[in-house]
């Protein structure tokens, strides 16, 4: 994620802040992450 944060221009990267600050706010994403893992069964 360095790399995309890094090489985002000004705007862009006031975007991104604006959206990671307010899920970062939310008391309901409090525990969700990025990195998850799903087991599926097919049946």
């Amino acid at each position: 994620m360095r790399d995309a944060t890094d090489s985002m221009d000004d705007e862009t990267f006031k975007v991104y802040l604006k959206h990671h600050l307010s899920i970062c706010e939310r008391a309901d994403m409090v525990g969700a992450t990025h990195h998850s893992l799903d087991i599926v069964r097919k049946s």
